[in-house]
């Protein structure tokens, strides 16, 4: 969609990529050929105990430590097991396995830093920005430098010395009053939107309450200029102001009429005249500027007989006509928003429920994402005292639509937005552990407690391994993405050596008795092996697989005021997601995704690494959903077995080749092959900041 375009249609540039059926019930295609070569089936041995007779049979290891056959035995899509010993798997309210009927989804939350402008230094008795990397020719707001400017140099009026307002490294970063600082987070939020809409993405407005100025009341635009989010330079140069040179009104007032009829009828006709005038040479009211519209009232409109009116009388036309055709234009504007506001996405999917700002791309501020942590040590190459603080920022976080799984056109809209936010903006290298990488694990029939639990199951047994594959400090967090096993609600109280912890989490610790808790620890067994785990492990498990609706799920595995966990249940109900809620419960605390968010990977805006990141996700969701109880018991038996290595984890999950090959080379692995680690060694050299142009890697086409 165009900038001037609202109606137009979201062109991915996916050359070669044909459907022919719609987006919402697309096969899942993860890529690999090899899929089918499985035709094994169950393996003979495995009894009715909670572990494989004869174990290191299904468990064989070849010279390199990689499992020769790891999925020999676990049924692929065509092969979902319904034999008499996976039917305990299937619930009295007719929860049942097999491929979904439905469409599974996703959704991205990609938060990142973008520079504004860099902040003013004392030279010659001025204040100027000097910009460190001057040779990035991408944005950066002469707007906001200007707002800088002007209200450091305020401080004096209020007795403030400049000098207490300057950092250590030199700057001179003052905020001034809040109307001042929401006012350059709308200018930044509607820039990249503009950038975003530009490059052919629909996106609509997040409803950001708290840095709106009039919210669901007037007019929330024009913040540091008459235009609107447009590009620094032509906001003095609008395309309307040429062509209004040549507008004229003349109103001839009509003698022995009251002087208040005359002005009123004066004032009416230079509206309507206005009006008329973009009409004819087919121009956008949105379009002018409030300095045209109060140049044309004051000097392009004339009366006839005006010196016969009393001069309170003349007073009060030209400001009148002018207010007047203010809100016209501002509603012209409004207008036109809400229509691109109104619009959505055509990849994305209609799940139940599902909020308008998840329908489209959306842009919003993310007050977290403050680079707080990026200290002076956390660079190379430094010449400054503070490297982060020689500019202003935002925290951005941009939240694509709901997405199909195993679409390759989702997958190609990933790039478009990561290439185009990487080719407009100066975004900050990957950095620590406050930005993340955000995905919603969704799908059109939602979750089911049963799959809630074996999800969390999996997880949990997997989840040392799984955090492996993103950086170490995601991997060492409590804060933003704490684990299962060590900041989930259930797991602190039941383990946590702070008796602080133990005491404010004990509500997640519950007794459950009767017929359907003895069904429950029958769908564990079935589910969940008794060898390869640990007595901790163990005992959690068990208080999951007792819980008797997802809502207590939710609570007990979720996060606390002691941290957020890597794993967010985005779901409520009872036995399903789609469930209408009670919201009279006092448990209830407003509406929700329907997702289970998966929280533990840094922000970046590498679109390979997201998606082949995604394409795990979507084969965690396949062993969650698909498989039978036999088959995904297997699956953990013949992963808690092995050495539980990121590669050997890519494997069972049968990971297409290319996919495990990009998230286990060296280059991408530190030196002892623990974690992932950028080239610059998770340390961001200042001479080269920012994120490359283009959607690939973040360091630059050497670490493609």
């Amino acid at each position: 969609m165009s900038f001037d375009d609202p109606d137009g249609h979201y062109p991915y540039p996916t050359k070669g990529v044909s459907y022919t059926a719609p987006t919402w019930i697309a096969e899942f295609h993860d890529g690999n050929e090899n899929w089918n070569e499985h035709e094994g089936g169950y393996d003979a041995n495995l009894g009715q105990d909670d572990c494989l007779d004869d174990p290191m049979d299904d468990v064989n290891l070849g010279q390199d430590g990689h499992l020769d056959d790891p999925m020999e035995g676990v049924l692929s899509y065509e092969q979902v097991s319904t034999d008499d010993d996976s039917q305990r798997a299937t619930s009295e309210e007719g929860e049942g396995l097999g491929h979904d009927n439905g469409q599974g989804t996703f959704g991205v939350e990609l938060e990142f830093l973008v520079v504004e402008c860099p902040k003013l230094r004392l030279r010659e008795g001025k204040l100027v920005p000097e910009d460190q990397h001057p040779n990035d020719n991408r944005w950066i707001s002469t707007k906001i430098q200007e707002w800088a400017i002007k209200n450091t140099e305020k401080l004096p009026r209020y007795n403030i010395e400049l000098k207490s307002v300057t950092r250590e490294n030199g700057t001179r970063p003052y905020e001034g009053a809040w109307k001042g600082r929401r006012q350059r987070l709308q200018y930044t939020r509607f820039k990249i939107t503009r950038k975003l809409r530009d490059s052919g993405m629909v996106v609509i407005r997040w409803p950001d309450i708290d840095i709106e100025d009039y919210p669901a009341k007037f007019v929330p635009i024009n913040h540091f200029s008459d235009s609107e989010p447009s590009e620094d330079e032509l906001e003095e140069a609008f395309p309307n102001s040429p062509i209004l040179r040549g507008f004229e009104s003349h109103y001839e007032i009509t003698p022995g009429e009251l002087p208040m009829n005359n002005a009123t009828r004066a004032l009416n006709q230079f509206v309507a005249d206005y009006l008329d005038f973009h009409q004819k040479n087919n121009i956008k009211l949105y379009r002018t500027k409030i300095a045209s519209i109060r140049n044309a009232m004051e000097n392009q409109c004339t009366v006839g007989g005006w010196d016969v009116m009393d001069e309170h009388i003349k007073s009060y036309i030209r400001p009148v006509s002018t207010v007047d055709l203010e809100i016209k234009r501002n509603q012209s504007k409004q207008a036109r928003e809400d229509i691109r506001n109104s619009q959505v996405d055509p990849l994305h999917v209609p799940v139940p429920g599902l909020s308008p700002q998840y329908k489209a791309w959306t842009v919003t501020v993310d007050v977290s994402v403050d680079g707080r942590g990026m200290t002076a040590d956390r660079y190379s190459n430094v010449n400054s005292l503070d490297p982060f603080d020689e500019y202003y920022w935002f925290g951005a976080e941009v939240v694509s639509p709901v997405l199909p799984t195993g679409d390759e056109r989702a997958r190609q809209a990933i790039r478009h937005a990561c290439g185009s936010l990487r080719n407009a903006f100066r975004c900050h290298k990957p950095m620590e552990v406050s930005t993340g990488l955000h995905v919603h694990l969704g799908h059109t029939d939602g979750w089911t407690l049963f799959q809630a639990k074996r999800f969390a199951t999996l997880w949990l047994l997997a989840e040392e391994t799984i955090y492996k594959l993103h950086r170490r400090d995601r991997d060492q967090d409590r804060k933003w993405c704490a684990k299962m096993g060590d900041g989930s609600a259930l797991w602190m109280a039941m383990f946590s050596n702070n008796l602080n912890e133990r005491r404010e989490c004990s509500d997640t610790l519950k007794y459950y008795d009767g017929d359907e808790a003895v069904r429950f620890h029958m769908e564990m067994q079935d589910n969940v092996p008794d060898c390869g785990i640990n007595d901790p492990q163990r005992i959690f498990l068990f208080n999951v697989w007792q819980f008797p609706s997802i809502s207590v799920l939710r609570e007990a595995l979720g996060g606390n005021k002691f941290n957020r966990t890597g794993i967010r249940w985005r779901i409520r109900g009872v036995k399903s997601s789609l469930e209408k809620p009670n919201k009279k419960d006092p448990e209830y605390d407003g509406p929700e995704p329907g997702t289970i968010e998966v929280r533990i990977m840094q922000g970046t805006l590498d679109a390979d690494h997201i998606n082949n990141w995604i394409v795990v996700l979507e084969r965690i969701v396949h062993v969650v959903r698909n498989l039978s109880s036999r088959a995904f018991k297997r699956f953990l038996i013949s992963f808690v077995r092995s050495d539980q290595t990121p590669s050997q984890l890519l494997e069972l999950l049968q990971v297409p080749g290319d996919v495990r090959e990009y998230w286990t080379d060296p280059k991408r692995r530190d030196a002892e092959d623990r974690w992932w680690e950028y080239p610059d060694m998770d340390k961001v050299d200042w001479t080269d900041p920012f994120m490359v142009p283009g959607h690939k890697a973040t360091h630059g086409a050497a670490w493609d």
